[in-house]
């Protein structure tokens, strides 16, 4: 397949805004009013940290800022991905060093790009850093606004406490710092102050009620064709198809556009059809996840059988109550007890993260007594777990409206008394750098992964493992016979997903 074909079929299956090349970038995002808040204080003054878990929307949020900054020249910002794999396996001075290198070229090329005859001195250090920082904004007469995305990874957070320290440090009057982090950040280092140090943007979506339209607004942006009442079924308007596959996927906008491209081009949508199309996202979208998570975490990684076992108990008891007593809707949010959240906290983060739960309230008291986060679960997975696996109109009404009481799950109770935290080494490598390269092969885990034939032509040129293919310049693979620029393009946008969470 030429790359032109290739670059085609790419298009459908951009599922990260990092990824998603600038001159297509506005036709695929749109934002709505909420977003256009959070756009002005990523563009105002002072350092700010943007938490939302994977697919959540924060790389485009940073990008559009930039883009909007660019255009009104309001600031000199730098959008930049730390998607660096030296970054990933350094710490100290080494981590430092990258940082600055990375960061000096940046500027520099944002400088090129904006056409300002203005040179930036190169650093290697964060002292260096801040005083060409601060020379930069003396000579532009404005603000530097660094925009880092990517500068968490969950699966190594050592290296976060000198990001978090740098982030602090490059922060100043003429410099304003942002950065996107994933929920439960917890090593930010014994200098950064997460609340006092910044202010914190959480941009969950999950709720759908009180006549929140954001999901019927990207809808009607993004597929046309699906806001048209016509194709709908009787008892299934548009707003309300949007507001459930939103409240389904708890407000995670990646997923919510998988779920979409299910009904691309159909001209008849029913309540059968979404039922099919929530269970079929639990069997080949959120049970991937997991799969494909695993070999990324470090020295979390033996968590993720933890992760999946609990998550399964939860299902389980919000369900019971639909085989046990006359409940004929499940409950979709629950209380869990803090101290069971405290004692499988990496796990729970793990969870929110992925999209499989999404924390609703920090605390709440429980009837029993005590407190407890909570949180909200995917419904794709819940209604796999109803015994009918049957989706109602009552089903969705209530479950828009968040309507059932909430489920609690005690201290005391036995959901969680099987399961123990395993041991987890002090260090540990990411344990996908090192797996072969036929990892990467097309998969539901991998949706724009490689084919056999790039696979095998990787292979013949001497590149067997993820990290060969990580670092391998790309000079080298358009020497390699039948790979173009799109098809060095997918290969790396599909290592990036590999490595990066």
């Amino acid at each position: 397949m030429n790359d032109t074909a290739l670059e085609e079929i790419d298009a459908g299956l951009i599922l990260a805004a990092e990824e998603c090349p600038s001159d297509k970038f506005e036709g695929y995002h749109s934002f709505s009013p909420f977003d256009d808040v959070i756009i002005r204080k990523l563009s105002a003054h002072g350092p700010v940290l943007l938490r939302g878990g994977r697919g959540s929307g924060k790389s485009a949020l940073l990008i559009e800022s930039h883009r909007r900054m660019r255009a009104t020249g309001s600031a000199f910002s730098i959008y930049m991905s730390l998607r660096y794999l030296p970054l990933l396996q350094s710490d100290g001075s080494e981590y430092i060093g990258h940082f600055c290198s990375l960061l000096s070229k940046a500027i520099s090329a944002e400088l090129l790009t904006q056409g300002q005859s203005v040179e930036f001195d190169f650093a290697e250090d964060e002292v260096a850093l801040q005083i060409s920082l601060a020379k930069l904004a003396r000579t532009l007469d404005k603000r530097v606004v660094i925009l880092f995305d990517d500068a968490a990874h969950i699966g190594r957070e050592k290296p976060l406490e000198v990001f978090f320290d740098l982030f602090r440090t490059l922060s100043s009057n003429s410099t304003s710092c942002k950065a996107s982090i994933y929920p439960g950040v917890t090593k930010f280092g014994v200098r950064f102050d997460v609340f006092n140090d910044s202010t914190v943007i959480d941009i969950s979506r999950s709720d759908v009620s009180g006549g929140d339209r954001y999901f019927s607004d990207v809808l009607r942006t993004r597929y046309p064709t699906l806001a048209n009442r016509d194709i709908f079924s009787d008892r299934l308007t548009p707003d309300t198809f949007a507001s459930l596959l939103g409240r389904a996927v708890v407000g995670n906008m990646r997923a919510f556009i998988l779920a979409c491209n299910r009904f691309d081009g159909k001209t008849r949508v029913s309540i059968p059809d979404v039922n099919s199309c929530l269970l079929n996202m639990a069997e080949d979208y959120y049970w991937p996840l997991m799969e494909e998570v695993a070999p990324k975490l470090g020295v979390y990684e033996p968590l993720v059988g933890t992760a999946t076992s609990i998550f399964e108990a939860i299902m389980e008891h919000l369900c019971r109550p639909l085989r046990q007593t006359s409940r004929i809707i499940a409950q979709d949010r629950v209380t869990i007890h803090r101290n069971i959240v405290s004692q499988f906290s990496k796990v729970f983060e793990i969870l929110e993260y992925l999209g499989f739960m999404a924390k609703k309230e920090a605390s709440r008291g429980m009837k029993s007594g005590g407190r407890g986060p909570v949180y909200a679960v995917n419904l794709c997975s819940l209604l796999e777990q109803v015994p009918t696996k049957r989706l109602t109109i009552e089903m969705i009404d209530e479950w828009i409206a968040a309507k059932p009481d909430l489920a609690e799950i005690h201290s005391s109770a036995g959901t969680f008394s099987a399961f123990v935290m395993p041991a987890l080494a002090p260090e540990n490598e990411l344990g996908i750098l090192g797996k072969d390269v036929e990892v990467l092969a097309k998969s539901r885990a991998y949706p724009y992964g490689l084919t056999e034939d790039k696979i095998a032509r990787l292979k013949a040129a001497g590149i067997n493992t993820v990290q060969e293919l990580a670092e391998v310049p790309e000079a080298r693979l358009l020497q390699i016979d039948m790979v173009g620029p799109a098809t060095v393009k997918r290969m790396q946008d599909v290592v990036q997903q590999a490595i990066w969470m």
